[in-house]
Formats: structure tokens, sequence, C-alpha cells
């Protein structure tokens, strides 16, 4: 399972810079998984530019859980999935 930063508590644009942040160490055919305070969608055109795939599902309690990973290694998204 990767690792998962839950990152609800702080506010923005703090998710996007420590998501960002991680990803710059992120190894080929890993993935990050990361909970935020809301649906990150300012962060979407960055992920794109920089050949990042992703996920996003909402959250019960609010929120949105977001898998990132490499465009070629877009399978990494579905191993091991479970929305909370």
């Amino acid at each position: 399972m990767p690792p998962l930063l839950d990152l609800r508590h702080l506010p923005p644009p703090e998710p996007m810079q420590r998501i960002l942040d991680t990803l710059e160490t992120l190894a080929a055919g890993e993935r990050l998984d990361a909970l935020t305070p809301q649906r990150p969608e300012p962060l979407l055109p960055t992920l794109a530019r920089w050949g990042y795939a992703w996920r996003i599902e909402g959250l019960a309690e609010g929120g949105a859980r977001i898998a990132i990973c490499r465009q070629e290694d877009e399978a990494a998204l579905l191993s091991g999935y479970a929305p909370e």
C-alpha cells in the first residue's frame, strides 16, 4: 500500500504544495495517495503538465482522496486503491 498523506487539516494552498513537494521524490512505479480538505482542482493542471495521472474520490465526511502516479505507471492507480 502506498504512503498516505493526510492533509485535511491544512489551509490552502499548503495541501497542494505538500503534494507537489512529495511528487518530486516519487520513484518510477510508485504512487502517492493524499487526503485533502476539498477536491484539489487547482492541482490538476500542474499534474497534467508534469506528466502525472490521477484518480480522485470524494470522501463521505467531506474532502477528497487523490492517488497520483506517473502517466506511464497509470495501472498503479487501480492496485490496492480503497477509498475511505
